[in-house]
């Protein structure tokens, strides 16, 4: 099961981009630490703000329009998941949708199922 979440910023593509993409803009509002050779196969690192470490690869990279890369937590048998940015422009700037995608046996959880076991 995906989770979509969508935002306009108010900016123009280039710089949502650079948002989405840039290390040191993901270290603003995403991890207190990136890593990301932003090409298909590249390798990516995060340190989330709750000290988390997540490893990555890149999927694709489309400039200015999709980024697309798995991550996983660092400790072995985690589940991964596909993360996709899409950028499209918007009325007052750039509408950013982010949509984050498990893999493994989560991924085929209902909502009623995983509210069951919360």
């Amino acid at each position: 099961m995906s989770c979509t979440k969508e935002v306009v910023l108010p900016v123009e593509r280039d710089d949502a981009w650079a948002a989405v993409t840039q290390e040191r803009a993901l270290e603003a509002w995403l991890a207190e630490r990136v890593e990301l050779d932003l090409r298909p196969g590249g390798e990516a690192s995060f340190t989330l703000p709750d000290g988390e470490e997540r490893r990555g690869m890149v999927e694709e990279v489309a400039p200015g329009e999709r980024l697309t890369f798995w991550w996983w937590p660092r400790e072995d048998g985690a589940e991964s998941s596909r993360v996709t940015f899409e950028l499209a422009p918007a009325v007052g700037g750039t509408l950013v949708r982010v949509t984050e995608t498990p893999a493994g046996p989560t991924a085929l959880a209902t909502p009623m199922a995983a509210f069951a076991f919360a």
